[in-house]
């Protein structure tokens, strides 16, 4: 790949020992820029990422180890137990990273740390966003990739325009991606339209998933609320029908670290094996030819995967994403949701639902009051 000038330039000021971060849009080629990095240390370097997934994608795109930040910190379900510090230390999909992880990491003093990510997406669900006001705080350590190189790609397109606060197209069909929106109504018409998409085989579980801002109701007699849950019992009982609650082949996700077990939040698997104690054995997406088998504290932090929350996506691309929004939706439905949420495909995005709260969605920018904005302002005498 032949680099732009604001990839050398992001890459020359990395290698210059100092502390760096390096951001942009889907497919600046920011994944490349690490490649090269590591490279130019010599593989002498620590690649981390905040899910086994995006650590397992970055290891394969590399050519480098990778691996997660707890597990690199030798967390235990409880607290990190590493014993020495970091030396040069990369993070990607850092936008990822609460303020509680990123002291954990600060604590452990790299040499020298660079984050990567991309300022545009979701800021972490825990507290603070340490990655977003770093970009703002501290102009003169950024690097900013501009050029995408997918730039004729559907989802680029609809990724750049939305970014930018608008979305002029309904429907892409340009370098080899896709871009649909469909209004299929009510969460009970949209549900009756997603069933109809999976049983004509538009789904694979392996390849694509479905994404939405809610859970919706744990109340087993709701099934058209139009929820994660919801759309995660209809896609189940379509693909893989089952009287227990999981079944060989079900599509699942880890939704805690158990550090000592190598098992993470966020952690995609399908289930490989039901043991004689109803207890499953699963094959992660990361590691699929070294089956895990799950104790009961597992499995209690186990969730069907064919619908998954945008947050829990992070980190993750997919051959196909289905965004389901309705105007029951609407307190959650941000410009930074939507993007994240559509960046997560690779060649086909279906926009469905009451699509008019997609379209108020991409009007709704998120804020949120953070101890580095405060520190940074000099607010309340704290400098």
């Amino acid at each position: 790949m032949t680099l732009d000038q604001d990839q050398e330039n992001a890459i020359l000021a990395a290698l210059q020992g100092q502390d760096a971060i390096i951001t942009g849009g889907a497919g600046t080629g920011k994944t490349t820029i690490i490649k090269r990095i590591a490279e130019g240390f010599n593989g002498e370097c620590t690649i981390l990422a905040p899910t086994g997934k995006a650590a397992a994608r970055l290891k394969e795109a590399t050519g480098f180890p990778a691996c997660t930040i707890h597990r690199e910190l030798c967390y235990d379900g409880t607290s990190f137990k590493r014993k020495q510090g970091l030396g040069v230390t990369i993070v990607d999909e850092a936008s990822m990273i609460d303020s509680s992880l990123m002291a954990a990491m600060l604590y452990y003093t790299p040499k020298q740390l660079i984050l990567v990510g991309d300022a545009a997406q979701l800021p972490p669900i825990g507290k603070g966003q340490p990655f977003h006001d770093l970009v703002r705080l501290r102009p003169e350590i950024v690097s900013t990739l501009k050029t995408c190189h997918r730039a004729k790609g559907a989802i680029h397109i609809a990724a750049q325009e939305i970014r930018n606060g608008y979305c002029r197209n309904s429907s892409i069909d340009s370098g080899g991606e896709t871009w649909n929106i469909i209004p299929t109504g009510n969460p009970e018409l949209t549900l009756a339209k997603v069933k109809q998409w999976v049983e004509q085989g538009r789904f694979d579980p392996k390849q694509d998933i479905i994404l939405a801002p809610v859970y919706g109701s744990k109340d087993e007699s709701v099934e058209n609320d139009g929820g994660i849950i919801a759309i995660n019992k209809l896609v189940k009982g379509i693909l893989n029908p089952s009287k227990t609650q999981y079944e060989v082949g079900d599509r699942v996700i880890i939704v805690k670290n158990f550090g000592t077990d190598d098992l993470w939040n966020g952690d995609l698997a399908t289930i490989s094996d039901i043991n004689t104690a109803d207890l499953p054995e699963i094959a992660l997406d990361r590691d699929p030819y070294n089956p895990r088998q799950l104790n009961k504290g597992h499995v209690i932090q186990l969730r069907h995967a064919y619908c998954l929350s945008v947050h829990k996506s992070q980190g993750s691309q997919f051959r196909r994403v289905f965004f389901v929004c309705f105007r029951r939706n609407m307190m959650m439905l941000s410009r930074e949701l939507i993007y994240t949420a559509i960046t997560r495909a690779k060649t086909n995005v279906v926009v469905c639902g009451e699509t008019e709260s997609f379209y108020k969605g991409i009007q709704t920018t998120m804020h949120k009051a953070t101890v580095l904005q405060v520190l940074a302002e000099g607010k309340e005498g704290i400098v």
